[in-house]
């Protein structure tokens, strides 16, 4: 069965929306992990087994694992055909994450604290399974990267398709928030780990789910929507009805903060090194995006500014200080790839999601103490980009692009009014404004890669920070 299995996955997998290899031809897969989960083929059920399988590239560069949940039946229902891989020895070999009696199989083995083969499969103490029996999973499709089972809208299961040696930061940060106890992160309920090339590995999480939440992207864009339908609304009020919300979650971003940082440990690093990374990627990125180059010289000044302006150790002051920007910078365990689609509005707060980081980075990479401020960073440009989004689907007339303008400034001052709040300290400073440079450089290269016609967005963010604006920015 696994050159014929092999086979089959090297022609499905690059088509599925969380293969991160697209664009390369694939030499082909290897198998290097099956274990059964249940076999109920006895009584007309399925065998489930979950595959980890290693991609090869015609390329000659790095391969990636993958994690494939496998169903074998001797006949398939109806709904289960979009998801079929391959036919051989009178059964059919499909994806196992869309069948429901295999995702319930997932809650139990979790429930009951199962061993199968190398996997562990840990509850909480808060979770088991004899009481979720019965309960149906459906995949949800909003993920691009990994593959998530909600279970009668009470549960969630993250299964992370790209396998690595190493915790995963996801799984990590989470255990490390509700050990302290965090009211910003849904609850953390089990795990599914097992192991590759010797080491630990995570192959799942499971979290209750918050089936009354609105994502943070999809309120920031209604508020501009509605804003730009109300002409007669005075300036002043451009984003008033987001700008509590958002400095709610300025507070929450800040308690995470706090929280990772006294359970995970923090760190200082010499600003000269944070001054030459910005500069390496601003290098690379001016060989990509040609817009770039009538700010290069100011965006090189603002990066090397990050190591020349003096200072002492700032403690949690990491923004502003009178003396500018300090020599050594404050580092801790961030959520790192922080935006308003990483934000959940429950009932009750707000909830921040996927700390996973970049999942095609290495493990350690995306593990490595940061400075809190690129996550601010990255929730400015985040409100940007909310603003801006909904000004290209309206006519970018001078009149809603101010108003764009300021419902950004609005919402941007209530988050960072929110975070000050909390942390104690403003952010605010030329060592953030360095990040939020870093971070929309970083967003031109990806528009101009993959959205040629957006690359204006981060474009504009670029001028307004250096202070080359154009008059049609304003």
């Amino acid at each position: 069965m696994r050159p014929r299995l092999e086979r089959a996955l090297a022609a499905w997998l690059p088509w599925q929306r969380w293969f991160g290899g697209k664009g390369r031809p694939v030499d082909g897969v290897d198998v290097e992990q099956t274990t059964e989960l249940v076999d109920r083929r006895a009584s007309g059920g399925p065998l489930g087994l979950l595959v980890v399988a290693s991609v090869r590239f015609a390329d000659g560069g790095p391969a990636e694992r993958y994690q494939v949940p496998i169903g074998v039946r001797s006949t398939l229902p109806d709904q289960l055909a979009p998801a079929v891989l391959a036919g051989f020895d009178g059964c059919v070999v499909y994806d196992a994450t869309g069948d429901a009696e295999l995702n319930s199989v997932l809650l139990q083995l979790i429930g009951q604290r199962a061993r199968r083969g190398d996997l562990s499969f840990t509850p909480e103490p808060s979770f088991t399974g004899s009481s979720r029996r019965g309960l149906v999973g459906r995949p949800i499709g909003a993920e691009q990267s990994n593959t998530s089972i909600v279970y009668a809208d009470r549960y969630i299961l993250k299964l992370y398709r790209r396998v690595a040696a190493g915790l995963n930061p996801d799984l990590e940060a989470h255990r490390a928030l509700r050990r302290a106890r965090s009211r910003h992160i849904a609850t953390l309920l089990g795990a599914v780990e097992g192991s590759v090339d010797g080491a630990p590995a995570t192959f799942g999480m499971l979290q209750a789910f918050a089936a009354n939440a609105a994502e943070g992207w999809a309120m920031a864009m209604t508020s501009v929507r509605d804003l730009f339908g109300d002409t007669a609304a005075p300036p002043t009020d451009a984003g008033a009805d987001f700008a509590a919300e958002a400095r709610r979650l300025g507070g929450a971003v800040a308690a995470v903060h706090a929280d990772l940082a006294r359970e995970l440990g923090t760190d200082v690093v010499d600003a000269r090194s944070l001054s030459d990374g910005m500069t390496a990627h601003l290098e690379s990125a001016l060989a990509v995006v040609p817009e770039l180059a009538p700010h290069a010289d100011r965006l090189r000044a603002a990066f090397a500014a990050v190591a020349s302006v003096p200072g002492g150790m700032p403690g949690r002051a990491t923004g502003g200080l009178p003396g500018g920007v300090p020599s050594r910078v404050p580092v801790q365990r961030v959520h790192g790839d922080l935006h308003l689609g990483q934000a959940l509005r429950t009932p009750s707060t707000w909830l921040l999601i996927d700390f996973e980081g970049e999942p095609a980075a290495p493990i350690a990479e995306r593990v490595a103490l940061q400075s809190p401020l690129r996550d601010i960073a990255g929730m400015l440009r985040s409100l940007d980009y909310a603003a801006q989004h909904q000004l290209r689907l309206f006519n970018p007339a001078p009149e809603l692009r101010r108003r764009a303008r300021q419902w950004t400034t609005h919402n941007r001052s209530a988050f960072i009014a929110g975070y000050a709040e909390v942390a104690g300290f403003d952010p605010t400073g030329p060592l953030l404004t360095a990040f939020e440079l870093e971070k929309a450089v970083y967003e031109t290269v990806y528009e101009t890669r993959n959205r040629p016609d957006w690359v204006d967005i981060p474009l504009r963010a670029v001028r307004r920070l250096v202070g080359q604006e154009a008059d049609d920015d304003r």
